[in-house]
């Protein structure tokens, strides 16, 4: 009754088809009522539970694995957003100067061609910024994911463990 994550159990009353991904890992309550579901189902009562063992066990494995190349993904992006900072250091000190020598030497009409490379100082900054930004997210979404990745194992595993009995 296994098609690939998806099981089919046959009720009393009906039947219900649970897609595993999206049930595991859950809780030892929400557990126990899917098992009593797949106890109705007497003549496939073995295969499903042999179904949700192998998918558990499978998908902690798969997370597990995952880990390395995460965190590996995680120090790559740190790395590009840390490599900018010099970069915005840098253009964030000409603007400041560049800035103080409008304010100091130029009139009001005069320093056009300044003010211009002013506005394109700025212009770089904000990419840089937005670059940098970006990297972060990212560096962060793989370093939560490496972090969870563990927790949810643990979890499968419970589950795998709880079915298995």
């Amino acid at each position: 009754m296994e098609d690939n994550n998806i099981i089919n159990i046959k009720l009393k009353n009906g039947h219900a088809t649970i897609v595993l991904d999206q049930f595991f890992p859950t809780s030892a309550a929400r557990l126990r009522k899917f098992l009593e579901m797949v106890d109705e189902d007497v003549e496939h009562r073995d295969e499903l539970r042999a179904a949700i063992v192998r998918h558990c066990g499978h998908r902690a494995s798969y997370l597990m694995d995952g880990r390395k190349e995460w965190a590996n993904k995680a120090v790559d992006h740190h790395t590009k957003a840390s490599e900018l900072q010099p970069k915005i250091d840098q253009l964030q000190s000409q603007v400041k100067h560049l800035q103080e020598y409008i304010k100091t030497y130029c009139t009001r009409n005069g320093g056009q061609g300044y003010r211009k490379q002013l506005k394109q100082l700025k212009e770089q900054l904000k990419e840089l910024k937005e670059e940098q930004r970006h990297e972060m997210a990212v560096y962060r979404n793989y370093q939560q994911r490496f972090v969870t990745a563990e927790n949810e194992a643990k979890k499968l595993e419970k589950n795998k463990e709880a079915v298995d009995l």
